[in-house]
């Protein structure tokens, strides 16, 4: 599988993270960091989220019910956090307890989530590389889970990134991505092209990822069809009808969770999607 776009430009991502710190740099406890966490990163738009809070919530709550499956202490449980960007979903799953090793190409990126980690407290359970993820200096058969949030659209074009995760991943371990899902034709309507093109990112389709992945177990899991529309009323409403909006999202995650995710249509009409792998047992 190839994918035509240069590999990622690592300045490019230095400098998105210089202009943009996480807010979440403010926080001083771990308690106090998974309330933010939970509310703004993966609570649904009408709850003061945002519009991926809800695929994001499915790949951490699919983590760690697996996890807790495995009948071992979160502490002996070692995570991949793919495409870790400023550390936040890293810093999360360390408040949870688990040992998380967070890969991002940028450096400025790195440096962000060792300073949110020591802040918080979780430092001991953090390990941040700058580096890209089609050469991990991870363990072999290491890892028992990897989760990415919005990552995989940035990583496929890197045709080495599947073996390494097949290479760090214990026999059975699983991987997680929440992503935004480009068959979607409104997804185009909300997407910097300009910072796209820049970075090297890759609109991500079903045929896409099921042949990048062909090597594991895979399930593709379409989300948040009306959602799409939140984003819409955020892009034309101004910010003082953020109440009347929140209420219509109320009604648009209603009807989402409502509906059928087995379809081919359903697939086509998605607005995200949560992909998961699994390492097949030898």
């Amino acid at each position: 599988m190839r994918v035509n776009v240069e590999k990622t430009d690592r300045d490019g991502y230095d400098d998105l993270y210089k202009e943009n710190i996480s807010d979440l740099i403010e926080v001083d406890d771990s308690e106090q960091y998974i309330r933010i966490y939970r509310k703004t990163r993966i609570g649904p738009y009408y709850r003061s989220g945002n519009t991926k809070g809800y695929v994001r919530g499915e790949a951490l709550n699919r983590l760690i019910a697996d996890a807790d499956e495995l009948g071992v202490p979160r502490e002996e449980i070692n995570v991949l956090d793919a495409g870790s960007g400023q550390g936040e979903l890293s810093v999360y799953l360390a408040c949870l307890g688990f040992n998380v090793v967070g890969v991002d190409i940028s450096s400025e990126a790195r440096a962000c989530g060792e300073y949110l980690a020591d802040k918080v407290g979780v430092g001991h359970r953090c390990n941040f590389h700058a580096e890209s993820l089609d050469h991990i200096t991870v363990e072999d058969s290491s890892i028992h889970f990897v989760i990415g949030h919005a990552s995989l659209h940035h990583f496929i074009k890197y045709e080495g990134v599947p073996g390494e995760l097949h290479r760090v991943l214990v026999d059975g371990g699983k991987g997680f991505f929440s992503d935004a899902f480009g068959e979607n034709k409104l997804y185009h309507l909300f997407h910097d092209k300009e910072q796209m093109r820049r970075l090297g990112d890759v609109t991500l389709t079903k045929k896409l990822i099921e042949s990048y992945f062909e090597e594991f177990d895979l399930v593709i899991t379409p989300t948040d069809w009306f959602v799409m529309f939140d984003k819409l009323l955020l892009k034309i409403c101004p910010k003082n009808w953020s109440p009347a909006t929140r209420k219509i999202s109320q009604l648009n995650n209603w009807i989402d969770r409502r509906l059928p995710n087995s379809s081919r249509i359903a697939l086509f009409l998605s607005g995200s999607v949560l992909t998961e792998i699994t390492k097949r047992r030898l």
